[in-house]
């Protein structure tokens, strides 16, 4: 999905072919990004099995719900002031978006919209510079109220000069929701890919985990692997500063996509490359881009006290090297 904060992280999918049982494997374009799908069938699956083009449909439908690209979307219709009636959708992608701020303390906002679009990393091309203290602390004035958030789904507007965005976790919620769709229909176990956030369930063939190859922070180096994670029942998500940031045209300034929740500024910490794993690819697409605005002593007491999540990171030292810090045992460098 174009629409939504950039991972960089690049599937491998090592394995064999099942011996008993269909194996289908869909790759194709929606929504401005790329998708993988493989679905293993039970041996003698007598149900229809899912095709391409009811994938297509699951990410069209999506798109037409969270994509800020389409003006004609739900969250565009929103952000421009309309009531709409909400879709069940919408309804949950606003229970995660104001979970993923309670879980975060704040750090991950969806009302910094304002702020997403000013700085560039939105729909448009954006027009504050380093320098516009006024401009960004008028722009802060709209964010943080968290009367947007609907108790039902009905009739529904956000507040008065109230915009959201989802970007941190939409493409997460959409794996989510087709992950959810393939089990429904009898599959022994899936991969689900869509720009770069993950979920499996089940096993491979052979009862093999799922491996992610997660590339390295580097430009030079992006089609390097830094590490190779089992992924088996869980969703998987990446953020970096390395490949979506801006160069402000008045002052030569570098700053990444990465906003402070606070106060409205670009923000970069010692954390490079910030990959989540977890129950809910919405949330893990969430924390990831969250744990890249927080310092990493921060991130490792988060952690520490939510550990059904795990987190492989990559940071920069003192002496600007690179370094990992890992919740995960199980990891093929």
């Amino acid at each position: 999905m174009r629409y939504l904060i950039s991972s960089f992280l690049i599937l491998f999918v090592f394995g064999c072919q099942r011996k008993h049982g269909a194996v289908v494997n869909y790759e194709g374009s929606a929504q401005g990004t790329s998708f993988q799908v493989k679905i293993f069938y039970p041996d003698g699956f007598s149900g229809t099995q899912i095709d391409e083009n009811v994938i297509q449909g699951w990410l069209s439908h999506y798109n037409k719900i969270a994509s800020p690209w389409d003006p004609d979307s739900e969250i565009s219709k929103l952000n421009s002031g309309d009531t709409v009636v909400l879709s069940n959708e919408m309804f949950q992608l606003c229970q995660l978006a104001f979970s993923a701020k309670v879980f975060t303390n704040g750090v991950i906002d969806p009302t910094l919209q304002p702020l997403i679009e000013a700085w560039g990393f939105g729909v448009s091309k954006g027009y504050l510079h380093y320098g516009d203290t006024a401009k960004v602390q008028a722009l802060m004035k709209f964010v943080g109220n968290d009367n947007w958030l609907p108790k039902k789904i009905d009739f529904w507007a956000w507040p008065k000069n109230v915009q959201l965005n989802f970007m941190s976790l939409a493409q997460g919620h959409s794996v989510d929701i087709i992950i959810d769709s393939i089990k429904s229909r009898g599959a022994d176990a899936a991969f689900v890919e869509v720009g770069g956030e993950i979920k499996t369930f089940g096993l491979k063939p052979a009862g093999d985990s799922f491996l992610i190859g997660i590339e390295q922070p580097i430009l030079e180096k992006r089609d390097e692997f830094q590490v190779v994670i089992p992924l088996q029942n869980r969703a998987l998500a990446t953020s970096g500063n390395y490949r979506n940031f801006r160069i402000d045209s008045l002052n030569g300034i570098k700053f990444s996509h990465t906003l402070n929740a606070f106060s409205g500024w670009p923000i970069e910490t010692e954390i490079k490359s910030s990959t989540v794993i977890g129950a809910s690819c919405a949330l893990a697409d969430a924390l990831a881009t969250a744990f890249l605005a927080m310092p990493l002593n921060q991130v490792q007491s988060w952690l520490e006290n939510n550990q059904e999540w795990d987190a492989y990171l990559i940071y920069q030292n003192n002496k600007g090297d690179l370094e990992v810090w890992s919740s995960l045992e199980d990891v093929y460098n």
